[in-house]
């Protein structure tokens, strides 16, 4: 997820004010102010800008290895039936699709036990 306090940071630890990157990275002010106040969703041209004037990688902008993040989110769904909206943890979605698989096997099992018996009784 992105985390525009890392830019902040970044920024504080290179020793250059906040003016100085948007100015070198040609972002317009509101846009750059906007980032940090989590209101914008910043496109990769606009993130590469800003990676390129602090000499980083635009991976340093986003918290990636949060696992209680992870745990956290997922539960958070809503909708009406027609319409669905919510969070799922990247481990939620692994762990039931290694599910369905399982279930699919099972029933592959299941019906080729039932060709099986159909052939059987045919014959009879």
């Amino acid at each position: 997820m992105f985390n525009g306090q890392k830019i902040k940071d970044i920024i504080s630890n290179k020793g250059l004010t906040q003016k100085q990157v948007f100015n070198r990275a040609g972002i317009k002010e509101a846009t750059f102010y906007s980032l940090f106040n989590q209101t914008a969703n910043p496109s990769s041209n606009i993130l590469e800008s800003i990676a390129d004037v602090l000499g980083c990688s635009i991976d340093d902008f986003f918290d990636r290895n949060n696992d209680a993040q992870l745990i956290n989110i997922g539960h958070n769904v809503s909708g009406n039936g027609n319409k669905v909206t919510g969070d799922i943890a990247l481990s939620e979605c692994q762990s039931e699709v290694a599910h369905l698989k399982e279930l699919l096997k099972e029933k592959d099992e299941l019906l080729n036990e039932k060709e099986r018996l159909i052939k059987v009784l045919m014959k009879e």
